[in-house]
């Protein structure tokens, strides 16, 4: 069953360098998230990037994968951060809100529910990750 809170979040509109209820970008989204249903602090990031397009967003979502703990796809619970490559690198982020299924945002698309496991992303996945 869904968490109820997830209506809070889906049709969130997207906005590059967004960190509020007023749009996200996919990190923006999955901070929110972590901060106002999980009690989990992360960076922002919110500067270090010039557009969600750009390769200066790399090696942050790469922190990702470095400090934090990656699972095992068949593990990943609520919560856990899904990394994603586009364009061959791994600039796009979503969060497990249960087995196979993320909670997204990306340019030109609301945030929404969507299958990481499913034909569009699976090829995609670079990781899932638990914060320590």
């Amino acid at each position: 069953m869904l968490p109820r809170w997830l209506n809070d979040y889906i049709g969130m509109p997207f906005l590059d360098h967004g960190r509020d209820a007023q749009g996200c970008d996919c990190w923006g989204l999955v901070r929110l998230v972590l901060a106002e249903q999980f009690e989990i602090d992360v960076p922002s990031y919110g500067t270090a990037y010039s557009d969600c397009k750009s390769a200066e967003i790399g090696p942050h979502i790469d922190d990702v994968a470095k400090d934090w703990r990656q699972v095992e796809d068949e593990a990943a619970q609520p919560g856990d951060v899904v990394v994603l490559r586009i364009a061959g690198q791994p600039w796009h982020v979503g969060l497990v809100i249960e087995a196979g299924m993320m909670l997204h945002v990306e340019r030109g698309l609301d945030a929404c529910l969507e299958r990481y496991d499913g034909p569009h992303w699976s090829k995609r996945l670079v990781g899932i990750y638990r914060h320590q």
